[in-house]
């Protein structure tokens, strides 16, 4: 009996492990824009306007958790 409960344990274990590859997985790859944008030198720092043309947005994907 006790064997079946191991092999059972054992089983789920290794069910459970992840071979995740840190490397590539958990990096953040920023996006460049290599476009030029226009120069406000004139306008000064507090009223200069926004430009959020070279900023980039995360993409985050959510999974679905299983129930148990």
């Amino acid at each position: 009996m006790f064997e079946k409960l191991k092999k059972i344990f054992k089983n789920r274990e290794e069910k459970e492990k992840h071979n995740y590859d840190l490397t590539f997985d958990n990096v953040a790859i920023p996006e460049v824009h290599v476009k030029s944008t226009e120069s406000h030198e004139d306008a000064d720092k507090e009223n200069a306007p926004i430009s959020y043309d070279n900023v980039a947005i995360p993409e985050v994907h959510i999974r679905n958790r299983k129930n148990k």
